[in-house]
């Protein structure tokens, strides 16, 4: 199994004026999303979300990016810092989802008789 990964930030909460700083991301939401190369019995691709927003500490004008030219990059490491994951392990938590979605450890059934 080989997962093709992705990073997408929806929205960044930003404060409109701080000290001289305008525009100040304060939270960003992101979804990373896994796609499997194996097919659902639809044939459709599996596929696992994480989904969560982080908050940034306080701004300063020191290193400050200006909220047009803050990049997705720049988001996913900020995301990353946030979280005090790499993106290894932030691969590794959702392969371990991706293969519960695929083969799962428990499936509800109930006996033929019934």
């Amino acid at each position: 199994m080989a997962n093709t990964y992705a990073w997408d930030f929806p929205s960044l909460d930003a404060a409109p004026t701080e000290g001289s700083l305008t525009d100040v991301v304060r939270v960003i939401h992101y979804r990373f999303i896994a796609t499997s190369d194996q097919n659902k019995p639809d044939g459709d691709p599996y596929t696992v979300h994480a989904y969560g927003t982080v908050s940034l500490g306080g701004a300063s004008s020191d290193g400050f990016t200006a909220f047009d030219s803050i990049t997705k990059d720049q988001c996913k490491a900020w995301t990353l810092a946030a979280l005090d994951k790499t993106e290894a392990e932030m691969k590794m938590l959702i392969d371990e989802q991706m293969t519960a979605l695929i083969t799962p450890p428990v499936v509800g059934k109930v006996p033929s008789g019934w």
